[in-house]
Parts: structure tokens; sequence; C-alpha cells
């Protein structure tokens, strides 16, 4: 069992980790699933970098996580090793793009 430390420091760990997504999805190409480009996704594909809607999310779910490990922005908790990876990666545009050129 966490002592009371320990949870005030998880919680606030936590308060980060949202306060970064939710700057993230502010900027604009992230204002859109990276899939279907429907308005305001609440989802991510941590390893890909991509923010998704969540019929995308289930999509996503249903490949396996060894192509997509799928979170929610607001349910989830998320680790500072999943910050790090996403944050590299975050660029819905740039991901697309990237699709787009490799076929």
């Amino acid at each position: 069992m966490a002592t009371r430390s320990e949870r005030e420091k998880a919680q606030k760990l936590n308060e980060q980790h949202q306060a970064i997504l939710s700057k993230m999805l502010r900027e604009e190409d992230n204002k859109y699933c990276a899939d279907c480009e429907a308005k305001g996704p609440r989802w991510a594909s941590w390893n890909l970098g991509v923010f998704i809607c969540i019929r995308c999310a289930g999509i996503h779910r249903n490949l396996g996580v060894h192509i997509s490990r799928v979170k929610s922005v607001n349910l989830d908790q998320w680790t500072s090793e999943q910050i790090q990876v996403y944050g590299l990666f975050a660029d819905s545009s740039r991901f697309n793009q990237n699709v787009e050129e490799t076929g």
C-alpha cells in the first residue's frame, strides 16, 4: 500500500502529464484525428505519436499492441516514459505525411 506522500507525488506527476497532453492537443496539427480527421481526438497511440478519435482508437486496439498502443488522454494514467516517447513523435500531420510518402 502506497503512503500518502507517494500518492500525492503520483497525483502531481499525473497532473503534469495531463497538462503536457492538453498542450499538445491545442496545437493545430493535433486538433483532428490522425486517421479519419474527426475533430477533437481524446485518445492517443503513444508509440506512434498520434492523437485519434474514439472510433479509430477501437480500430488501433484491434491491431494489437505490437502495432499501436492506445491510451485515453484523460482517463488513463501515463508514465513519464510514455510521455517522452509520445513527445518524440507527436505530430499528426508529420505522421500522415510519412505514411503518404511510404505508400
